[in-house]
């Protein structure tokens, strides 16, 4: 599978699961979108060093993206259902059996 194309998918899933949870905070939904671009072109997806780089990657932003602002005992039970949301879309849609394999031992 393409690196590149790989990467959007990931990132198209991360926005996703954003808009959804800030939408759930504010009375009214919220129209902006946060993005983060994940970046692994550097790494050696063939090692496990590689792999546990790209899930780190994933994994801070999916933190940073559904982070928000004021965290209440609500605010912040959501951003942590959101991050663990985003980062298995995010890992699903890479479809790279061995990131698929590192995530299900964490």
């Amino acid at each position: 599978m393409d690196q590149s194309k790989s990467a959007t998918g990931a990132v198209g899933v991360l926005l996703a699961c954003v808009f959804v949870v800030s939408s759930a905070f504010a009375g009214e939904p919220d129209t902006r979108v946060r993005t983060e671009d994940i970046m692994f072109q550097d790494l050696n997806l063939t090692t496990t060093a590689g792999v546990d780089t790209l899930y780190q990657r994933i994994h801070s932003a999916a933190q940073r993206v559904c982070a928000e602002s004021g965290q209440s005992n609500l605010a912040a039970s959501a951003s942590a259902k959101c991050t663990k949301n985003s980062l298995a879309r995010a890992i699903k849609e890479i479809d790279l059996p061995a990131l698929t394999a590192f995530a299900a031992n964490r």
